[in-house]
This record gives C-alpha cells, sequence and structure tokens, in this order.
C-alpha cells in the first residue's frame, strides 16, 4: 500500500483549471515548440488543448503561451515568461504536497498493510544512582516497574525496542518478547544512538522512560494520533500545558538523534532549535500521574499508592481517570527546566 497524490488548482467559483494535465501539455509546448504536437503526444484533440489552455489562462489572467504563424516549419508555440514562473511554482508546491502526504501517509498508516510502524525506543540504560538500585526491576504490585511501562506500549503502529545495559531488565522485556538492544555507553545519547540505530528508518521515533508506570495506552494512542495529523512536528504529553514525556520526533530528525553527543537525550534537540520547540504539538494525558517517573525509594512508594487507588477505584466500577480527551495545540517551547525532559534517563 502507498499513497498516490495529484494536486489540482480550482478558480474562484470551485472551477479545477489546473493540475497534471495541463502541466505536462505545457511542458510538452516547451520540448516541441508546438501545442498541437504536444496534445497529439498526450492522445489528445488540439480543440480540447486549447480548451485547457485557455481555461488556464483565464484564471491565471495572463498568456501562458506565444504563438507565431507560417515560416518554413509551419506555426510554433512557445511557454510565455509567465508560464515558465508558474510551472516553477506549481512544480515547488506539487513536491511539497507530495511529500508532506508521504509522511502523513506513513504516521496514519504506520503497521497496516506493510507500512513500516513508528519506532519507539524504551530508555532504560540509566544507572538509577539516586535510587541506590536498579529501580527498573523493582517490584511494582507483584510485577517489574519496567514492565508497567511496556503495557502503555503495546500498539499495533509501534515497533518497540528497550535500549539496556542490565542483564536482568532485559530479561524481563525479553520475557515479554521486547526485543532489547545494548548502547555502546553508560550516556543519554548512547541510549537514544542504539534505539535509533536497532529500528532503523521510521517515519516516526517515540521515546518513552522506563521508569513511566502509570503511563496509560489510550494517552499514548492520543500521542501517536496527534503526530499522524502533524507529522513534521515533535508530539509530547502534558498535563494542563505543562510539556512532559514521553515524546516523538519526526523521522527526518534520525540523523540528529544519532548525531547527539554526551549525557543528554532527544530534548537536546528543543533547546537547540527554538523553531521545532514552538511548533511542538502537546497531547494532554488523562492524569498527571502518567507523567511521573521513579527517582527514589519514595517515588516508588508514591507510585505504588497511586496504582492501588486507581486498581481500587477499577474495582468499584469507577472512572480511574478523569474524563480528558487528548487535546492539542502548539507548544511556547519545551517545557523549560523545570519540566521533564524528552529522551531522558
Amino acid at each position: 500500500m502507498e499513497p498516490r497524490v495529484f494536486s489540482f488548482l480550482v478558480d474562484g467559483d470551485g472551477g479545477r483549471f489546473f493540475g497534471p494535465g495541463p502541466m505536462a501539455l505545457l511542458v510538452g509546448v516547451r520540448e516541441t515548440g508546438s501545442l498541437s504536437a504536444s496534445a497529439k503526444a498526450m492522445g489528445m484533440s488540439y480543440t480540447k488543448a486549447m480548451r485547457i489552455l485557455h481555461d488556464a489562462e483565464r484564471a491565471l489572467g495572463c498568456a501562458l503561451t506565444v504563438r507565431s504563424i507560417g515560416g518554413e516549419g509551419g506555426g510554433s508555440s512557445s511557454l510565455t515568461p509567465e508560464a515558465e514562473d508558474f510551472l516553477h511554482r506549481y512544480e515547488t508546491w506539487r513536491q511539497g504536497v507530495s511529500a508532506a502526504a508521504h509522511g502523513g501517509f506513513s504516521a496514519a498508516f504506520a503497521g497496516v498493510a506493510g507500512v513500516p510502524r513508528l519506532g519507539c525506543v524504551v530508555m532504560a540504560n540509566g544507572k538509577a544512582a539516586r535510587f541506590g538500585r536498579q529501580k527498573l526491576i523493582e517490584s511494582l504490585r507483584g510485577r517489574a516497574v519496567v514492565s508497567h511501562t511496556l503495557d502503555a506500549l503495546a500498539s499495533r503502529r509501534l515497533d518497540v525496542i528497550v535500549a539496556t545495559r542490565w542483564e536482568r531488565v532485559r530479561a524481563i522485556c525479553e520475557a515479554r518478547h521486547v526485543t532489547c538492544v545494548e548502547p555502546a555507553g553508560p550516556l543519554q545519547s548512547d541510549t537514544v544512538r542504539a534505539g535509533v540505530e536497532a529500528l532503523g528508518r521510521r517515519a516516526g521515533y517515540l521515546f518513552v522512560q522506563g521508569d513511566q508506570p502509570l503511563l496509560s495506552g489510550t494517552s499514548v494512542e492520543a500521542l501517536l494520533d496527534e503526530f499522524a495529523a502533524h507529522p513534521a512536528c515533535a508530539a509530547r504529553l502534558a498535563w494542563q500545558g505543562r510539556a512532559g514525556g514521553p515524546v516523538i520526533f519526526p523521522g527526518y530528525l534520525a540523523d540528529a538523534l544519532l548525531g547527539l553527543e554526551g549525557d543528554v537525550g532527544g530534548g537536546e534537540l528543543l533547546r537547540r532549535n527554538p523553531d521545532l520547540a514552538g511548533a511542538t504539538r502537546l497531547v494532554e494525558a488523562r492524569s498527571p500521574a502518567e507523567l511521573d517517573d521513579i527517582d527514589t525509594p519514595s517515588d516508588l512508594e508514591r507510585v505504588a499508592r497511586e496504582l492501588a487507588a486507581m486498581h481500587g477505584a477499577s474495582e468499584s466500577g469507577q472512572d480511574i481517570w478523569p474524563d480528558r480527551g487528548a487535546g492539542s495545540g502548539a507548544a511556547d517551547g519545551p517545557g523549560g527546566a523545570d519540566g521533564p525532559g524528552p529522551a531522558s534517563e
């Protein structure tokens, strides 16, 4: 399955006056020096060619060809400077529309009929120094922290890679049939690079912290929907307009992600590029708890209480999440120093 895009222009009354056919007709005039010859090569009558030409000239308000009569070889036609300028503009626009359509198609139909899924990198390579031991394998209601995070990523649109150097984390993930890759070093940029390299070229790359166990699949799907609608922009989960994570980056940033150096993640791209940061799409989480990560044992205790409360509410028939649909909008920025940065550990 692949997209096929046809770009047409309409006049003020909604009538179509220019598209691939008229463009081919004018290009033929340029190449053959004859409207008649161009029409014949397209299997078109001369009368129809004249009608197409006149419709375009009327809509644009200028002549597109200059015709000369007589001479040794008979009459001829050539394009006016206005026609050459218009063809250049149309082709530039057509290429842009096609590129945007292909990007949007790859994001919207990821995982359908052979279209590659979006990539997802679970950042699970950190030392967990503040916690004092490997937090991702800590028990949270009888299951490892990282296992709860993976629950939210069971989307048909995602290929998930866990980037980790820790054997026990790898064992938990592989028991769930989730692919793991070992980064070349301990830095965040090493983790990002390992994940992107393992996934290869994708329309987008979702980065998720391994210690984000209250993340919901509903919010992940809303984030993917927002990215599909705006595939040239980064998209981030947020609460009340405050940016957090996960975050998804467009595929065209793959080389920039691979080129990161030092103990920085994808958030560094937003810090370097104010335009990218300003165009970032924010998707409201269903609960602020979804953005919580675990840095200390007390954080784990707090998350365990929140998770217990959620399960208690669910068992009693209550809605465990506030009724908040996924909202969107252009962000004012990447959330600032106070907000959690994407692709960090």
